[in-house]
């Protein structure tokens, strides 16, 4: 029993510590049973291909250019990184669990990095309201409402007027933190996305060009 309890308290201090989201930044947290609000990625509405212009910051490199993410099936997309002259800086198809990496730019070719990188595209491209949420806070400022989902480690900030998407925080271990914030929709899409991993301090930021 012992034993338990210990593993227990592990558990939790883990949870907590991966927790991005400090629950007092949330304001009040409203009890009893909530009605599910229906949301999910904007990739996942209809969305076959996109192009932005990207700048991607990971401590003391930055790199610049223009993306392309396209959906190549119900559960994969295709994701291409390339600076203005046409050096790719990635290649890369995208699944639900995995990634297949068909090039990436030498100096940030790490395995590591690539997991980390994939966990947060993960959360972007296919996080929806699969499931019930688990709490829900009504923030100090702001219109927004937010939701927690201790199963899939996820809180999603949702605007009640319009039932759109605002920002997600989702991870699944202390170094794949990702806080992602859609801004300015125009026709269901939002104009800019900025991915922010703050353990390993990247942001990558995606303004919409096109679709």
């Amino acid at each position: 029993m012992r034993s338990l309890l210990y593993l227990n308290l592990v558990l939790l201090f883990i949870n907590s510590a991966c927790d991005p989201i400090k629950k007092s930044q949330l304001g009040s947290y409203q009890t009893g049973i909530h009605e599910q609000p229906e949301w999910s990625s904007p990739f996942l509405k209809g969305f076959e291909k996109g192009l932005f212009r990207t700048s991607m910051e990971v401590t003391d490199k930055r790199l610049t250019g223009i993306s392309i993410i396209k959906k190549t099936s119900d559960s994969s997309f295709h994701f291409t990184f390339a600076n203005e002259i046409g050096m790719t800086y990635f290649d890369i198809e995208l699944y639900r669990k995995s990634y297949r990496a068909d090039y990436v730019f030498d100096p940030i070719n790490n395995k590591a990095f690539l997991k980390i990188l994939h966990r947060d595209f993960y959360v972007l491209l296919f996080s929806n309201c699969e499931q019930r949420p688990t709490r829900k806070y009504i923030p100090k400022s702001g219109n927004e409402e937010v939701f927690y989902y201790i199963g899939l480690n996820l809180c999603v900030w949702i605007n009640p007027k319009d039932n759109s998407l605002t920002r997600l925080a989702g991870w699944s271990n202390y170094f794949d933190e990702a806080i992602i914030n859609l801004k300015e929709y125009d026709n269901g899409f939002p104009d800019e996305i900025q991915i922010e991993n703050p353990r390993i301090s990247m942001v990558l930021t995606l303004s919409l060009l096109g679709h």
